[in-house]
Order: C-alpha cells, then sequence, then structure tokens
C-alpha cells in the first residue's frame, strides 16, 4: 500500500504534536516494509521553512518582551520583574535550536525509511496549472500534484494523508485523486487505523 505524506506529518514528528505517535508507528511501517510511505521533496524544505518562520516570529515576541519588561522595571514595585521572567525569556530563546535539532532528527528518519520525491520542472509546470483549477496555494499544489503524477504512474490501494482538510478535501480534489485510486483522509491517527485495516495488522 501506498501511504503519501505531507509537510504536516514532518512538524507532527519533529514538534511532538498530538498524533505524533501515529506519525511514528507509520514510518515505523515503512520501514518494515509493510507499506510504502511517499514524501514530496518539497515538503521537507517547507517544514524546514516553517521552522525559520517560527524563529523569526518568536524573536520579534522576544524583543517585544524584553522591550516590555524594561518599561515595566522602570516602575519600584515592578523593579524585579525582568529577573521573575527570566526563565521564560531563556525557555523561548532555547526552544528554537531544541525545534531545529528535533527537526532535523524527524527529516533524518524520513529519509531513512521513506520514498523522497524530487520536484521536476514537469511538477513545477503543472502546480502552476494546479494553482488556478483548484484554488490552491503555491505550496499545497506542489505537494498535490507530486502526490497526482507519482500516483497515476503506480497500481495498487494509495492513501493521502494531510492536516490542510480545508485546502484538500474540496470534491474536485477529491475526485482527482478517487480518479489514480487514491483515498484521502485528514488526520494521522484515522490513517493509521485505516492502513492497518488495509494491511491486516
Amino acid at each position: 500500500m501506498i501511504v503519501y505524506v505531507e509537510t504536516n506529518f514532518v512538524l507532527e514528528l519533529a514538534y511532538l504534536r498530538p498524533t505524533s505517535d501515529n506519525c511514528k508507528r507509520l514510518l515505523n511501517l515503512a520501514g518494515d516494509e509493510k507499506i510504502s510511505l511517499i514524501v514530496p521533496a518539497f515538503a521537507l524544505i517547507e517544514a524546514r521553512l516553517a521552522w525559520q518562520s517560527n524563529v523569526k516570529r518568536r524573536n520579534r515576541l522576544l524583543s517585544e518582551i524584553r522591550n516590555e519588561l524594561g518599561e515595566l522595571s522602570r516602575s519600584r514595585p515592578l523593579s524585579d520583574i525582568a529577573s521573575q521572567s527570566q526563565a521564560f525569556v531563556t525557555a523561548l530563546v532555547d526552544t528554537a535550536e531544541l525545534d531545529r535539532r528535533r527537526l532535523e532528527s524527524a527529516i533524518h528518519a524520513i529519509l531513512g525509511q521513506a520514498t523522497v520525491l524530487p520536484t521536476e520542472p514537469l511538477i513545477v509546470r503543472q502546480a502552476h496549472l494546479a494553482e488556478l483549477l483548484y484554488d490552491l496555494s503555491p505550496q499545497d499544489s506542489v505537494v498535490f500534484t507530486t502526490v497526482i503524477d507519482h500516483a497515476a504512474r503506480n497500481e495498487g490501494p494509495k492513501l493521502f494523508v494531510t492536516q490542510n482538510a480545508n485546502d484538500f478535501r474540496v470534491p474536485q480534489i477529491e475526485q482527482e485523486l478517487t480518479r489514480h485510486g487514491c483515498k484521502l483522509l485528514v488526520t494521522f491517527d484515522a490513517a493509521e487505523a485505516y492502513v492497518r485495516r488495509e494491511i491486516g495488522g
């Protein structure tokens, strides 16, 4: 069975989000060769870009917090507020590096147990058409086109699992996936349950 995942699978694994255990078990099934786990290369790049965006957002927040703490500490009743808030400020700084290490560990695991599909020139051209046709973001259109291109060239049961329900769970997209024998699910716990039913274990 072929299981397609995208950026949220990487982020779920990396940041230990609620269904990260389901993602880990899907990855293990791929490692045991019970399923073929397929990841567009673009998803790995997008995961790193998401980390970078989070770091920039947190740095802006950190700057605002430090400025506000500086202003508050000018008041005698709040003169200790900066030192009292040091643990929070330190955690905000340290989290970025911890997140990056977890992200790279997740990417390393995926590279070892999944098939990573390159973003070929044809995919880039078709992605623009998909963006216009299905009203997808440029990022989602690359993922979708990569999945469809692979699904069209491979037989057997297929599943595309994404948490972007608002973007992908639309009739035209589901019809296109179904045309290529590919089911759509929008949670990783549902995906794991479905896969285990299909492969019998």
